[in-house]
């Protein structure tokens, strides 16, 4: 993207910015730098000032823009509700477009359009997770068609400790009857990773795929464990099947009754995943998942909803800077310990990976799971 085209889409957006500060309690990378340059004030003047020929690209610049998290949390907590998320994703392609970006970007924008995956793994890996469950017949997977196709993304089908989510939703998904499949091998990255990179034009040969599997099976929906997965479906693919998020569809499941399920005696609090809470508007469908569980006590978080803290694994910044990333998990593992719950439940492979890592790292005695985990285990 070009500065021409960066001015038409921005300026009007960064001339609203008044200054005011509002956003700064709401920034974790600012709560943890302490600068203005990781405000999201500072990045909007930063752009204002590229747009105006006061300021020119930089190793600066970049430093700035590409430590956003973009988690949307400046942008609930901004009066005029400024999208200074979508002003730094541009940004980002700006930066690419001179040079100047953390090359790490290349090797992944690599590994997803030569494998298919951020892993750099031989994609016919993505069916790994399934030795988790047992008693599962094998024709549940990857059937030629199905009413329902679960997009089960690369982090719970490459990392060790996000696996127990899709093993989760297809255990609950087969005791509720649903006519289901998973696209194995054939799923490729949704491109979200590459939209974080400021390369959303490398994006269409993975659309074109993906689509063209779903239209193959005749699927008539979509579902989703990752939110950043739903996020980019929704937003950047053609409409055709319903897409639907894991909670939505759970809440499906159980309006139809076909999930007996037993108490569980636990009190949890609840983390509102950025992409699929602020930046996609799905807040309710989780609760109303885990108030069907009986037994479980749900005690909100200081801030939740639209003002939850990102758990530090947005915006691809544990790529760019993985301690960074690291301290604001910090700060979400404090508002958890607060509740006095015990279990976080979340509903994101990413968030489940980064507060369980970190947890652990910090030898913080933590249990973290999906929701999809929990319902897992109060069925009958």
């Amino acid at each position: 993207m070009n500065l021409v085209k960066l001015r038409k889409f921005t300026y009007e957006e960064v001339t609203r910015c008044n200054r005011c500060g509002f956003c700064l309690p709401s920034c974790p990378i600012y709560l943890v730098k302490g600068i203005e340059s990781a405000t999201p004030r500072g990045r909007n003047a930063i752009t204002r000032a590229v747009i105006e020929g006061r300021l020119q690209w930089s190793g600066e610049v970049e430093k700035s823009i590409f430590s956003c998290l973009g988690c949307g949390a400046c942008t609930a907590n901004c009066f005029p509700a400024i999208k200074t998320r979508d002003i730094v994703f541009r940004d980002r392609e700006c930066l690419v477009s001179e040079g100047i970006y953390p090359k790490i970007a290349d090797r992944l924008a690599q590994y997803i359009l030569e494998e298919g995956n951020i892993s750099n793994e031989n994609n016919e890996e993505r069916a790994e997770w399934q030795e988790l469950i047992k008693g599962i017949p094998e024709h549940y997977f990857e059937k030629e068609k199905a009413d329902v196709i679960y997009f089960v993304g690369c982090v719970a089908s490459f990392f060790p400790l996000a696996q127990k989510i899709p093993a989760s939703m297809a255990m609950v998904m087969e005791k509720a009857g649903v006519d289901f499949t998973v696209l194995g091998g054939q799923e490729w990255c949704c491109g979200y990773p590459l939209i974080g990179a400021g390369m959303p034009d490398k994006m269409d040969a993975l659309i074109k795929h993906n689509v063209e599997v779903v239209e193959r099976i005749g699927a008539t929906k979509v579902v989703f464990t990752c939110p950043s997965c739903y996020h980019t479906w929704k937003h950047f693919y053609p409409s055709g099947a319903e897409y639907l998020s894991a909670s939505e569809f759970l809440v499906e499941l159980l309006r139809e009754g076909n999930l007996e399920l037993k108490p569980l005696d636990v009190k949890v609090t609840y983390h509102d995943p950025c992409d699929l809470g602020r930046n996609t508007g799905v807040y309710e469908p989780p609760r109303k998942v885990l108030s069907s569980i009986p037994g479980v006590e749900l005690v909100e978080m200081e801030k939740n909803r639209q003002l939850t803290t990102c758990c530090g694994g947005g915006g691809n910044l544990e790529m760019v800077e993985p301690e960074l990333s690291g301290k604001v998990a910090d700060l979400k593992i404090a508002e958890i310990q607060a509740t006095g719950a015990d279990v976080v439940v979340s509903s994101c492979q990413q968030c489940l990976r980064t507060i369980a890592g970190r947890a652990r790292r910090r030898k913080i005695p933590l249990i973290v799971k999906d929701i999809t985990e929990l319902l897992a285990e109060a069925m009958v």
